[in-house]
């Protein structure tokens, strides 16, 4: 791995690069030139991804190198690095070098030489200073010369907002849910999502800080065992109400790390309350019968 500095403009930017390896009976490097020793193809390659050359002018007879799942933060503040990354691959049956470029605003930061076996993939790495940006929102990315990925990023002095949360495997009468421990530097909510994605119920509002086992009260009762996931939730209106469903998520959206959500999921295991047996006392009838009783009364004769 190689690291090299370049200055244009605002930006400083110092590249992280991992050349391809020389493997042998790599084969002819598709350059614009034909080299016909095996050695010389081979340390040509070397050499160039080392050197960062961009062939140009680019040779359009093989497909592009394709540019996938960037990664970069969403939010900096003035002077912080950011590290912006790509997987780049040659969907091609030769090993080829061709131009990738970060860009900045549409301007090209930085066009390298970026060399490739047949159906390769390797990961580049930019580190960009955000030192004397203006605050605001920047388009920038990784590009190749057919494709390539945007995002944006936003540069402010006040930090973003950060939050933690913790949702551990717990039982429950499928009514309600604990989570364990949420820490919300700017307030919220904590939203309770099912497998789907639908949120399912909300806690009430939080203070900005620590908060342990909050008790979550679920819109509809669970019956049965399955994963939910706890998302903290800023409280962007300020009213201290879950707004985030009302208003199709313009409101109250998700506290996010690098434009992640911030979640942590559980399994939750319902447990019947158990029930009492009915308990049924019998009184047998009783049945009291008196006796007959007879009286014999003799005839008196009275003169």
């Amino acid at each position: 791995m190689s690291l090299r500095m370049y200055l244009t403009g605002t930006l400083v930017v110092v590249v992280a690069v991992t050349a391809a390896a020389a493997s042998p009976g790599i084969g002819a490097v598709d350059d614009g030139t034909h080299a016909t020793d095996r050695a010389v193809q081979t340390a040509q390659q070397s050499q160039h991804a080392q050197t960062q050359t961009c062939p140009l002018p680019a040779n359009t007879s093989s497909e592009s190198f394709d540019v996938s799942n960037l990664s970069a933060p969403s939010t900096v503040q003035p002077g912080d690095e950011v590290m912006v990354s790509a997987d780049v691959t040659n969907p091609n049956d030769a090993p080829l070098i061709q131009c990738v470029e970060f860009r900045f605003e549409g301007d090209v930061v930085e066009r390298r030489g970026w060399a490739l076996n047949p159906n390769e993939t390797e990961t580049i790495t930019f580190t960009v200073s955000a030192d004397g940006l203006d605050e605001g929102t920047y388009i920038h990315g990784i590009e190749a010369r057919d494709t390539g990925e945007v995002t944006t990023l936003t540069v402010s002095e006040t930090p973003p907002p950060t939050a933690s949360v913790v949702f551990d495997n717990q039982t429950t009468d499928g009514a309600s849910v604990t989570v364990a421990n949420a820490t919300l530097s700017d307030g919220g909510f904590v939203a309770i999502h099912n497998e789907s994605g639908a949120i399912v119920g909300a806690s009430a509002y939080l203070a900005p800080g620590t908060h342990t086992n909050v008790s979550v009260v679920l819109d509809t009762p669970v019956v049965e065992n399955t994963t939910l996931t706890a998302m903290p939730h800023l409280d962007t209106n300020a009213n201290e109400t879950f707004d985030f469903v009302q208003t199709n998520g313009s409101e109250d959206g998700p506290y996010t790390d690098d434009g992640t959500p911030v979640t942590d999921e559980g399994l939750v295991t319902v447990v019947s309350e158990p029930t009492t047996p009915n308990e049924t006392t019998t009184t047998p009838n009783e049945t009291a019968t008196t006796p007959n009783e007879t009286t014999t009364v003799q005839s008196v004769l009275v003169v």
